[in-house]
């Protein structure tokens, strides 16, 4: 009579297959999730720089005139006025930027702006 089992050989060759397949897939899951919230975090840093501008479109008095001259507004400024919402979220710190969190814009050209955050 032969028992309906697997032996012990037959259970580590499948535990060893199961070790190797997730040594392969847990980095890879690991870098998706890395470059998913690096992303989302340049997305976010995207969005800051596109309310700046949309501020800087209805408020052009308050433009840097001069050559390399910059002008700031923090980030709570910019969610009072209504630019920006009130939960944008750092992804790598998984929190909310911090309300003093500087976007300046910066006169390179005659015509040209750089937009940048300063965190």
């Amino acid at each position: 009579m032969r028992n309906k089992g697997f032996t012990l050989a037959e259970l580590l060759g499948v535990i060893a297959v199961l070790g190797i397949i997730a040594m392969i897939t847990v980095p890879a899951i690991n870098r998706s999730l890395n470059q998913g919230k690096e992303d989302l975090y340049n997305t976010q840093i995207e969005q800051i720089k596109k309310s700046l501008q949309d501020y800087y479109a209805e408020h052009l008095s308050e433009m840097p005139d001069e050559m390399n001259s910059t002008a700031c507004k923090t980030i709570s400024e910019l969610q009072d006025e209504g630019y920006l919402p009130l939960d944008v979220k750092n992804p790598k710190t998984n929190d909310v930027f911090a309300p003093t969190t500087e976007a300046c814009v910066r006169k390179i050209g005659d015509r040209k702006f750089e937009y940048e955050v300063n965190e």
